[in-house]
């Protein structure tokens, strides 16, 4: 939260039957009223929208389940398309290339320390938007992270656990549970047992609500029982994920069935929170089956609250079985209620001073969302608690505790006490609790030591490549082919400016969303922040003014678009209503201005704005809603707006793509599951059809003619891009063409007309670009637009890949391969002195396509190569 320190944050109602604490509404309601300031993490409102805009309209769900049919079926086209003889320039062969950033990670839910390193340099994350990723060297200033597999970057992976007989065993969950609204949805618990390599999602978890949002797994030491905290209970299996059973939850021995935290004891002793958004207690148990529970809060002189607190945060100290803490939310502000501690295994509690003498100074106002708590793996009176900033205490059993603040959110990034805000969890790696990282809305941070007793703890960023950027939207320069502004949820709007996979600077702060660059007046750009606010430079990116037009109207990310001809920008407002605002690059916030929209959307809410590519005069803007119309608007600049439905159809309207030099040939996409997603009218709208084709049900975010073939084209989706070669055909066929990016949420394409790039905004896996639509010569189907290579052959390869460069090259060039999933299966340097090397390919890989990646100082090259 780089923007402000004082979020207080919503609910989401995901399905039916989920109840909204009221308290959350009412507070998302003040902070939206009270908006001073640019936030750079909001975990209240945008999956509120992102719900809106991908429900099923007819079972009012977002049934994500369906996407793990749509990537079966993916993998198998892709597999299908392995072993076929591909037709010369098909989009078939897309390759992207990860632009990052390499700087700027997301929210870390789960980490884990690997236990079968004991150096404590294994490590194991979980992305709330980015999936399961890997180090091996999380020590080094550059860790070198890997992502497990990219399907899972489309899964909010908050839970991660060890079989601690058996290090082979893991398990980790889906869905985030704590009623932050930008929460996805889970798809349940999956398994491994070859230490990662690969995961098989359980299928009792894939059916039902049961394990849509997983808090916490914990896997007991000497039985090997899974425990998965839920909002439905506190499930069991006793079957390594086969079945499951509640053992804990409302009317299972509890009050409610929201499972906030679950700990084991040093002798195995069970405690569980249960209370997410309403109120419950602590419970215990020394054998964790059903009927076995105790009720803490309700002991005798027990010394805990009984009423005024929900979510309740847990930590037990490894060294002492006895030991063990408790943090309460308030439930009438969200704050810190109190802070308690057990020397004798729960029966009895005393409270402890709060950290900063507030109950605001730990979690601020944001206790449901952010809490985190550790104790030293081998002192019990050495505890760590987090919340918006770090604290600690050497002497957890004095009384009063002195606490040190040791990390500030808000201090120059790269400052030895600087740690991104909002804390979800803390994990030790050294038996002395020195060596520590810390999980947050920032990624992951490091400490080495974090218990000394005479130096205040130093604390570094660990997110190099770990790249789980968010984002929403992107702009491309016109002419600078290294320049991209791109708006990120938590992150603000990243400005790109050098080239290859690298770093990028905030342009602006607040959660980032749509931005543009005026095409024949680059030094005019725009970003913007939450709702109808903008941020307008004058000066080529160097800094941007603040331009508010509303903090309340308009949606969360709000659809905007640019005229770059006539210097308008158009957005979303108020139902029926489409923003515009004149001379955008001069004139104040205050000169906008309304269009009322057509009678029969007078209460729709605008999902999408295109500036048509072909405006002339005052331009033409095709707008759609969530209520399934597209509306074209002639004279869209001028006095009097001439506008004309163009298509009634069903769900939210995701993207109008136009065909440069013809107004008549559209795209329309929608991004609900369970409607039809793509349509295309050759006359302007008076007739449309179908052409969905073979694609699964999931949403589509984006689509783009190919400029020199308006039969050809990409779209954005759920599950990364996918392409056609031919529009017209009577059962139109689509491709996975995502070979070198994840399978990941697409947000936006964007192509510069100077030279046809493409660059495309996922949304947990930052910025890629492509040169698919950039005329180039080619050879045997394979692009060689790059000026590194002049070929790699033989291809289809064996053993061994021979690189032929196209001037000679000296030293170091670093080589990747990787597979369809996404998974880097080859990495590795050689000494160049030539213009030709030799790259063995490792054993016992599995035949099929990849992509080869190839790195020699500041140029990089990437060929389509198959595996035989």
């Amino acid at each position: 939260m780089l923007g402000g320190a004082a979020t207080v944050g919503g609910a989401l109602v995901l399905q039916k039957g989920d109840l909204t604490p009221a308290f959350y509404v009412a507070a998302e309601r003040n902070e939206t009223e009270e908006e001073d300031e640019d936030r750079a993490d909001r975990p209240d409102l945008a999956m509120e929208q992102e719900f809106e805009l991908t429900r099923d309209p007819q079972t009012g769900t977002v049934p994500r389940e369906r996407l793990v049919t749509a990537q079966a079926y993916a993998q198998r086209l892709i597999n299908e398309r392995a072993a076929s003889r591909l037709a010369a320039g098909s989009l078939a062969q897309t390759t992207w290339t990860e632009r990052g950033p390499v700087n700027v990670a997301g929210r870390i839910r789960a980490l884990v320390v690997d236990p079968a390193d004991a150096s404590g340099n294994t490590l194991w994350a979980g992305a709330a938007g980015g999936g399961l990723w890997k180090t091996t060297n999380a020590t080094a200033a550059s860790p070198t992270w890997t992502t497990v597999d990219n399907f899972f970057s489309t899964l909010a992976v908050t839970a991660i656990a060890f079989d601690p007989r058996d290090s082979n065993t893991m398990y980790f969950g889906t869905g985030e549970g704590f009623f932050n609204a930008d929460a996805a949805r889970g798809l349940g618990i999956w398994k491994s047992t070859n230490h990662g390599a690969t995961w098989t999602q359980l299928p009792a978890t894939a059916v039902g609500t049961t394990f849509h949002y997983v808090t916490k797994l914990v896997v007991h030491p000497v039985s090997g029982d899974v425990y998965a905290g839920t909002r439905s209970g506190l499930q069991r299996s006793t079957t390594g994920g086969t079945s499951w059973t509640t053992v804990l939850g409302a009317g299972v021995g509890a009050t409610s069935s929201r499972i906030a935290d679950v700990e084991l004891g040093a002798d195995n002793t069970f405690y569980v929170s249960a209370g997410l958004g309403e109120q419950d207690g602590i419970y215990r148990s020394t054998t964790g089956a059903a009927n076995s529970w105790t009720k803490l809060n309700t002991l005798p002189t027990s010394g805990l609250p009984t009423t005024g607190y929900r979510r309740i945060e847990l930590a037990c100290a490894p060294s002492d079985a006895n030991r063990v803490y408790a943090i309460f939310e308030n439930s009438s502000n969200a704050q810190v209620l109190g802070l308690y501690r057990s020397n004798d295994g729960g029966t009895t509690w005393t409270t402890m001073s709060l950290p900063g003498g507030t109950t605001t100074a730990l979690a601020s106002s944001q206790a449901w969302y952010d809490l985190a708590a550790a104790v030293s793996p081998t002192n019990p009176d050495q505890l760590y608690v987090a919340g918006l900033d770090i604290f600690r205490t050497l002497a957890a059993n004095t009384d009063p505790v002195v606490w040190q603040k040791v990390s500030v959110w808000s201090t120059t990034p790269g400052s030895s006490n600087f740690v991104h805000a909002d804390h979800h969890v803390i994990t030790f790696a050294s038996a002395d609790g020195n060596h520590a990282y810390f999980g947050n809305d920032g990624g992951v941070f490091i400490s080495t030591n974090a218990m000394s007793t005479t130096l205040a703890p130093i604390f570094s960023q660990r997110n190099n490549g770990l790249n789980v950027t968010q984002f929403y939207a992107l702009a491309v320069h016109p002419t600078n082919v290294n320049y991209f502004l791109a708006g990120a949820q938590d992150n603000g709007t990243q400005k790109y400016t050098t080239a290859g996979l690298n770093t990028t600077t905030t342009a602006t702060g607040g959660d980032g969303a749509f931005c543009f660059i005026d095409e024949d007046e680059p030094q005019y750009q725009f970003s913007s922040y939450v709702y109808a606010q903008y941020r307008r430079s004058v000066n080529g990116g160097a800094s941007f003014s603040t331009m508010n037009i509303s903090g309340t109207e308009g949606s969360f990310i709000n659809p905007t678009d640019y005229d770059s001809q006539t210097n308008t920008l158009y957005a979303s407002y108020s139902p029926g209503q489409l923003l515009r605002w004149p001379d955008a690059t001069t004139a104040a916030a205050s000169a906008f201005n309304t269009i009322p929209l057509s009678p029969g959307s007078v209460s729709s809410r605008v999902t999408h704005v295109t500036v048509s590519p072909n405006s002339t005069g005052r331009g033409r803007v095709f707008v759609g809603t969530n209520g399934g119309r597209v509306i074209r608007i002639d004279d869209a600049a001028g006095a009097t707006p001439v506008l004309t439905d163009i298509r009634l159809g069903t769900g939210s309207v995701s993207c109008v793509a136009v065909e440069t030099g013809n107004d008549n040939h559209l795209l329309v996409t929608y991004s609900n599951y369970g409607v039809v997603s793509v349509w295309e009218t050759t006359d302007g709208g008076t007739t449309w059809r179908s052409v969905e084709g073979n694609l699964p049900d999931m949403p589509v975010r984006w689509a783009m003619f190919d400029p020199a073939n308006s039969q050809r084209a990409l779209l954005a989706t759920e599950l990364g891009i996918w392409a056609t070669d031919d529009l017209s055909a009577p059962a139109t066929t689509w491709f996975p063409a995502s070979l070198g990016m994840a399978n990941v949420r697409v947000s936006m394409l964007r192509m510069r007309k100077s030279d046809k790039q493409i660059a495309a905004a996922t949304h947990g896996r930052g910025l890629f670009t492509s040169d698919v639509f950039t005329p180039t010569a080619s050879k045997s189907g394979i692009s060689i637009s790059d000026k590194l290579l002049n070929g790699v052959y033989p291809n289809p390869f064996g053993q061994q890949l021979n690189v032929e460069f196209q001037l000679p090259v000296t030293g170091e060039v670093a080589f990747t391969l990787i597979d369809t999933q996404g998974r880097k299966v080859l990495s590795t340097t050689r000494r160049v002195a030539g213009r030709q090397v030799a790259v063995p390919t490792p054993a016992g890989l599995a035949a099929g396509v990849y992509l080869l990646t190839v790195r020699a100082g500041n140029e990089t090259a990437t060929r389509r190569v198959v595996h035989r």
